[in-house]
């Protein structure tokens, strides 16, 4: 195809906290935690190194990391006794971030593992693009089922026929040949099978990584938070020793969405705005039957979430990713699918029965929405539904 390119800049607005995890964890004794401010700094790996080596602390930390780093010692406290000033600790930072001191056990002098924010090589956070098109494409393809749902009637049911079967592979493969009858629309060779990905319509669409500025590098630390409903003793808040680095809420970044638009027709899109309206009512969908669960707990929440466009990141759960709802017929129909999936899917040995059994009972607990658990994030005393992001256009498009 050789019509030319179409580029557009947008502005990502963190709604809520954002977490894109980069793959790293810091222990406790791989950062630096105030335990009096609550913050947590985060320091340069090669200053870091050569810093004890010159100090002729490199013995001395190896020991404190092989007999006392168990997450109760606190690096900070322990490098100070080194005789290491503030002023010294100060050139070693490269970014910090603030956790939550009401979450997090008090005046505990770490936070244990701390799972780590994508970032820059100059410390900013940022989004990879490849999460923000991750996003983009789940809502072409909650778009397009929309568009024509008589195609996929009963597949749902289908699914459903190989999970009591035990034969979830099989759903993986049907799921696969969905993606390709929507997305695999451009003109192929006769040779070239139709699941190659030269075939893909999403070749048309590029994503950048969407970046914080330079001078906003500071973070937050949240703790995993759940609320979670339909169980025995009924509703409840679970806080989870899991802390995850993540951008706050608030922070603007700025990245670009580039499309060769002869490639989106084959998709019937004409437009870059026709996808983040796809993508916009993807999310709307998932946060009204979320709502209808736990809206009466947290209306605020919700009413926050009306301006969002995209559920990005981890900690964002279930829904924010799959397409089940989009193929059932009805609610229900979905929620049938996915309490047998999940508990197909999370299973714990049973030394009684001494057989792999459900090991978070959805089928049971289940009864109004599944899974039953709303995530969400905490940052001094106000309350966020994790990931929630806008997408606003900035700039003029550009023909490339």
């Amino acid at each position: 195809m050789t019509t030319g390119l179409l580029c557009r800049s947008y502005e990502l607005t963190c709604i809520s906290p954002i977490h894109t995890g980069s793959g790293g964890k810091l222990k406790p004794f791989e950062y630096l935690y105030n335990s009096e401010t609550h913050e947590a700094a985060f320091l340069n790996p090669t200053k870091w190194i050569a810093f004890l080596d010159q100090r002729g602390l490199m013995e001395r930390f190896s020991n404190y990391v092989v007999k006392g780093a168990g997450g109760t010692d606190n690096l900070r406290t322990w490098l100070l006794a080194q005789g290491v000033t503030e002023d010294e600790l100060e050139s070693l930072i490269i970014r910090r971030a603030h956790a939550d001191p009401l979450d997090t056990d008090g005046d505990k002098a770490t936070l244990n593992e701390i799972i780590c924010q994508t970032t820059l090589a100059d410390g900013r956070p940022y989004i990879p693009g490849s999460s923000i098109k991750g996003a983009l494409r789940t809502g072409i393809l909650h778009g397009l089922i929309r568009r024509r749902p008589q195609l996929f009637r009963g597949r749902l049911q289908e699914f459903h026929t190989l999970l009591k079967n035990k034969k979830k592979r099989d759903i993986d493969f049907l799921i696969g040949q969905i993606e390709t009858q929507l997305l695999h629309t451009l003109k192929r060779e006769q040779k070239t099978p139709p699941w190659n990905a030269t075939v893909s319509a999403m070749r048309g669409l590029r994503v950048s990584d969407a970046a914080c500025p330079a001078d906003e590098t500071d973070s937050v630390i949240l703790r995993k938070l759940d609320f979670t409903t339909g169980m025995e003793d009924g509703a409840c808040e679970n806080r989870l020793s899991l802390f995850r680095e993540s951008i706050p809420a608030g922070r603007r970044l700025r990245f670009t969405i580039t499309v060769d638009p002869a490639m989106l027709r084959t998709l019937g899109i004409r437009s870059i705005d026709e996808i983040v309206g796809m993508v916009h009512a993807y999310t709307a969908d998932g946060l009204r039957l979320q709502e209808k669960v736990f809206g009466r707990q947290y209306p605020a929440l919700f009413a926050a979430a009306k301006n969002a466009d995209a559920l990005l990141g981890g900690g964002t759960g279930f829904l924010s990713k799959t397409l089940v709802y989009a193929l059932a017929d009805n609610d229900k129909e979905a929620r049938d699918f996915i309490v047998d999936y999940l508990d197909q899917t999370f299973t714990e040995w049973d030394p009684i029965t001494r057989q792999r059994v459900p090991a978070h009972q959805h089928r049971a607990f289940d009864r109004a929405i599944s899974p039953r658990t709303l995530k969400l994030a905490r940052m001094d005393s106000e309350d966020w539904i994790m990931g929630l992001c806008s997408i606003t256009e900035v700039g003029n498009a550009q023909t490339l």
